[in-house]
């Protein structure tokens, strides 16, 4: 059985453990965002040679077409946190690339077994070896760093989930990858999931945990009903539905119950370097302004309408199922991250994950990328990748109400995961996410948007919560 090394890099009063993908100064831990983290690993591995920006692209951010507005991000976000205000540790050639000038050292630590040949021969034996003899010449180089850590990473792994399963308390390493979710990372999750009926939404069970709500000032296109971060715990575990309801599935509501939702939905009429306007209120969830299908999100539903939804669905199952609370919708769509977004901040790489007006949209104010449909309205449900949680469309795609009624002081809202109430006086109701019609700035994971509780528009929706356990 072969052994795998793993590795500490040392370099002026720094640490940059491998083996854990984390950063130390002395005893305390230096939170960086995954991408972050590469950077600095690049870079340490080519410490005293000019690194091109080119070379970090390949390697950082490999088959995927990123701006340098990113790479700049990770290099300032690696200055404050090492303290190099004046760029004496990393350094800028203009137009060129970044090169860190301190001398490394590799350490050797706790020998880990290894069941599959690998590149562990190619490792130092002796410890406090010049880490020169680790340089990244080329990107095949680069790719054998990560395949060293990917090992304890894997190991890691299973080591989280034996102890998830035990009902041991986990915590992650660094909340700056995980948020404060006191459960598995969030990169290595799928929660479990259940219908309560064959009409019924799937459902995705969630953990009781805690995460930081709202935005920091610094995140592009926050605004002050987000909040600053600030810590909200949900107590108790509960499920959320893994898509928004469906046409279909609101269907067979209306068909149950012989509701009347009405034809009283506002589309938008104007595109390109057209005025936009309101159309004429004569739409419905059945024709919406555009096609639809089954699998597609039902919209033109107000947080009436959403309520009275929920309520046939606890007699239906005799489950309590309600509308998500505003905490626990972005607790859900956070899935551990403190990111703009559940896969990170770059919204060149939006696409994958939302629709939203990318730049194949019609709309005058389309930013972001470009994605593969040009249609106008939302897509079916589950079209594109999910966030870590396994949770569809969270970004984007319908606006979906919640149970909460609006306050713009985003520090009324419970810090216990339960609702904003206004008893009697909820004329204004909160939608989360964003939509196909809203750029990416818009559906940010912290974004929140006051709506008439009567109002039924093109873009509104809704998914579904329950609690479980005591």
């Amino acid at each position: 059985m072969d052994q795998v090394v793993n590795r500490v890099l040392r370099f002026d009063r720094f640490v940059l453990d491998l083996s854990r993908a984390c950063l130390r100064a002395g005893d305390q831990e230096i939170d960086l965002r995954p991408k972050t983290f590469e950077v600095l690993c690049c870079l340490a591995d080519n410490a005293g040679r000019l690194v091109s920006k080119r070379e970090l692209f390949e390697q950082v951010w490999p088959n995927v077409s990123v701006c340098d507005d990113s790479l700049v991000q990770c290099i300032r976000e690696l200055r404050q946190k090492l303290g190099d205000d004046d760029h004496k540790l990393i350094k800028t050639v203009s137009r060129r690339g970044y090169l860190l000038e301190a001398a490394i050292s590799a350490d050797a630590i706790d020998a880990i077994p290894h069941l599959s040949e690998g590149p562990a021969s190619a490792l130092p034996a002796a410890p406090q070896m010049r880490f020169g003899l680790l340089q990244r010449r080329s990107a095949a180089s680069a790719r054998n760093l990560r395949a060293w850590m990917m090992v304890p990473a894997a190991l890691l792994c299973v080591a989280w989930s034996t102890a998830y399963l035990a009902g041991w308390p986990v915590r992650p390493g660094n909340p700056a990858y995980f948020g404060l979710v006191k459960h598995l990372p969030s990169d290595l999750q799928r929660r479990p999931t259940f219908k309560d009926c064959s009409e019924c939404p799937e459902m995705v069970a969630l953990p009781a945990g805690e995460f930081m709500m709202g935005s920091p000032e610094s995140e592009r296109g926050h605004a002050g009903a987000e909040g600053l971060p600030r810590r909200v715990v949900i107590p108790k575990p509960i499920a959320i539905g893994k898509f928004e309801v469906t046409v279909e599935q609101f269907s067979v509501f209306d068909a149950e119950t012989g509701m009347t939702v009405g034809n009283f939905c506002k589309v938008i009429v104007g595109f390109d370097h057209t005025p936009i306007a309101w159309g004429r209120a004569e739409a419905s969830f059945r024709q919406p302004g555009f096609e639809v299908m089954g699998s597609h999100p039902v919209v033109c539903v107000s947080w009436h309408d959403a309520q009275a939804y929920v309520a046939w669905l606890r007699h239906r199952t005799g489950k309590p199922y309600r509308l998500p609370t505003e905490a626990e919708w972005e607790y859900a769509a956070r899935a551990g991250t403190s990111t703009s977004y559940s896969f990170g901040n770059d919204a060149s790489a939006l696409c994958a994950y939302a629709r939203f007006a990318d730049l194949g949209s019609r709309f005058s104010w389309r930013d972001g990328c470009r994605g593969e449909v040009v249609t106008y309205g939302p897509l079916p449900v589950g079209s594109l990748k999910p966030n870590p949680w396994g949770l569809f469309d969270m970004h984007g795609n319908v606006w979906e109400w919640v149970e909460d009624c609006w306050t713009p002081n985003p520090f009324e809202i419970p810090t216990d995961g339960s609702a904003f109430p206004r008893p009697g006086n909820c004329d204004l109701g909160v939608v989360r996410g964003g939509s196909f019609a809203a750029p990416s700035r818009r559906v940010r994971s912290a974004v929140r948007a006051p709506v008439r509780t009567t109002t039924q528009a093109y873009s509104h929706g809704f998914r579904v919560a329950v609690s479980l356990g005591d």
